[in-house]
């Protein structure tokens, strides 16, 4: 159980929104249900319930608050008695007050800093505040008025070149990912083969609604009309891909790195559409050591979590 998970509830129970909790707490609405089907998963209970359109507290979830505020307390009080401590063992260690803004897209937010958060924490690379910004927007500061901060970006594989003659500008690649299909192991049989393009957009989808997402499903399934959406809500879509009655994307990496689930089977799609995850930063301003220090952390903690990974999915050559 991690204490991030119980900021987050507490966060939902306040707003009565997975919605407007997201926006607070700057994460997106997939990994803030992320966080809360894995707490209730290790309490063994649900949490929230609805309530015609609003959420409200389960009798478990009015029980948890109270214990949750005090676990929360406890884990600042140890973090402040910790401290001196860990500025005395690492003393290039930025502290607390001195969080470290990474801006990212939403797939970056779930796929990295969520799915990687107990590798990160170990690493010491979690005292930073991950804003999630739309990939063409961060594209253009990093043109215009770059900040004195890392941006995860995640470019379909022919945009990499946007940011090669930007100067003063590096971007990092870090891993190369493709776009897979996932669904209930009663609908989709990876034995069989990959799927067409054609095949895919006539069956029921749910996904969620990620400008990112959108323009590469957009741009792979290119004069193809997707003819059964049903839904982008987020909450939504666990249900569908669980009762087998629709499919959804995800991506090689996230494959990678969530656990098996025997409920749930994964397919290639045949002409799918690959991209590259990667931090940029501005190479000549006073915060680029610093950024350059974190980015050069986060490289080598993903290489250790994920070399097997890059060993099947090595970079392409940008």
């Amino acid at each position: 159980m991690r204490s991030e998970s119980l900021e987050y509830f507490l966060e939902i129970a306040s707003c009565g929104s997975f919605t407007n909790a997201a926006k607070k707490l700057y994460v997106s609405q997939q990994g803030l249900s992320k966080a809360i089907k894995a707490l209730e998963k290790d309490l063994g209970c649900r949490l929230f319930q609805r309530e015609g359109s609003h959420l409200a507290l389960s009798a478990a979830g009015r029980a948890l608050v109270p214990f949750a505020r005090r676990c929360l307390d406890d884990v600042e009080m140890l973090r402040e008695a910790m401290e001196p401590f860990s500025q005395m063992s690492a003393p290039g260690r930025a502290s607390k007050r001195e969080r470290l803004t990474i801006y990212a897209s939403s797939f970056v937010a779930d796929s990295l800093f969520f799915l990687l958060d107990e590798d990160i924490r170990r690493s010491h690379l979690n005292n930073v505040r991950i804003i999630e910004r739309p990939c063409d927007e961060m594209i253009e500061e990093l043109r215009t008025r770059p900040k004195p901060c890392p941006y995860a970006l995640c470019l379909p594989i022919e945009d990499v070149g946007l940011l090669a003659d930007v100067p003063d500008v590096e971007f990092r690649p870090l891993f190369a990912t493709e776009i897979l299909l996932v669904g209930s192991s009663q609908f989709i049989h990876p034995e069989k083969g990959a799927f067409s393009l054609d095949k895919v957009a006539k069956m029921p989808l749910v996904y969620y609604n990620d400008p990112v997402l959108n323009r590469i499903i957009g741009d792979m399934f290119a004069g193809r009309v997707l003819e059964n959406v049903i839904t982008h809500a987020a909450r939504r879509i666990s249900k569908y891909i669980q009762q087998g009655k629709a499919v959804t994307f995800s991506d090689s990496l996230s494959r990678f790195l969530t656990e098996e689930d025997g409920d749930v089977a994964y397919a290639s799609i045949e002409n799918t559409s690959r991209f590259v995850v990667g931090f940029a930063f501005a190479t000549g301003d006073e915060g680029s050591v610093r950024t350059r220090d974190y980015v050069d952390g986060f490289e080598a903690c993903f290489r250790t979590r994920c070399a097997p990974y890059l060993e099947e999915n090595p970079l392409p050559v940008l």
